[in-house]
């Protein structure tokens, strides 16, 4: 940890003795960036307290110059969260479950970041299930604004405007990121923190330069599927692959329970694994 993220945490440990030496709270977590030992010299601290009964109206407060913000959370909502790190049953015809899980996202990341205070340390609250939950989900997510992204990119290099397209690579890039970290087992941090959590330099490398071939999205596909592989494996014999009009043409894998999907716009194409390996191939064509 740099030194901003040492001093937080010393601040954190100093309010959360205060909270539960107060019955304040039955349990102090600490969330965000900072539990993961990230910080610069202007972040606040996260920390919420588990509440039994009535929750109290905590306001921030300055403790040695640092913002500290308190929220106050009741057992069932924790557990409630919980719960749906422990199943992944999203499904091609009931998304009602990604719905629900896409909306509580930044909750998730919360969670899956939480470090519980007692006896002077900070232990995770998610066991080793749950937090596969989340990287299960989160991976998922990334891949679903992946689509979305390259949807928008299909009709802006379509009708040649190039500067609204080259706003949405960057914006791809980012979500590639964040997919690939999620893929690692990280949380899914904003932005600023995806650097430090890549395996690889963050430097935008995609763009329509050849958008007569879309050869320059294949990288996109490579970069996707491999992170949901990584998520899900895959070891079936590699097979022929459905007969796709204009296979670079932003098509992307997804994952689902009931299976794997090529997905362009709206169109969803099942696809067994080894399909999918074959696809993969045809899009690896210079071996990367």
């Amino acid at each position: 940890m740099n030194p901003s993220a040492q001093l937080r945490r010393e601040i954190a440990d100093k309010v959360a003795r205060t909270l539960l030496a107060a019955d304040e709270a039955r349990e102090v977590w600490l969330e965000g960036a900072l539990a993961c030992g990230f910080a610069h010299a202007a972040s606040d601290i996260d920390l919420r307290g588990i509440v039994d009964g009535a929750l109290p109206a905590w306001e921030s407060r300055i403790v040695d110059g640092v913002r500290v913000d308190l929220q106050a959370t009741a057992p069932q909502r924790a557990e409630e969260l919980r719960h749906l790190l422990r199943s992944f049953d999203v499904r091609r015809d009931d998304l009602g479950s990604f719905r629900r899980v896409r909306a509580s996202m930044h909750d998730l990341m919360c969670l899956r970041t939480a470090l519980s205070y007692g006896s002077g340390r900070w232990d995770l609250v998610l066991d080793p299930e749950e937090r596969q939950g989340y990287r299960r989900w989160a991976v998922a997510d990334q891949a679903e604004v992946a689509a979305s992204l390259a949807e928008d990119l299909i009709g802006l290099v379509e009708d040649g405007l190039a500067e609204p397209a080259d706003v949405v690579c960057r914006k791809l890039e980012t979500c590639l990121t964040a997919l690939e970290c999620a893929a690692a087992g990280h949380p899914v941090l904003g932005d600023k923190w995806l650097p430090l959590l890549a395996d690889a330099p963050f430097r935008p490398q995609i763009g329509p330069a050849h958008a007569e071939t879309w050869e320059w999205f294949r990288p996109v596909q490579r970069r996707v599927t491999r992170a949901l592989l990584d998520c899900w494996p895959v070891d079936d014999p590699l097979q022929t692959p459905p007969n796709l009009v204009a296979p670079d043409v932003g098509w992307l894998p997804q994952r689902y329970a009931d299976g794997w999907f090529l997905r362009r716009g709206d169109v969803h194409v099942p696809i067994t694994g080894g399909q999918l390996l074959g696809w993969l191939s045809t899009v690896s064509i210079d071996g990367a």
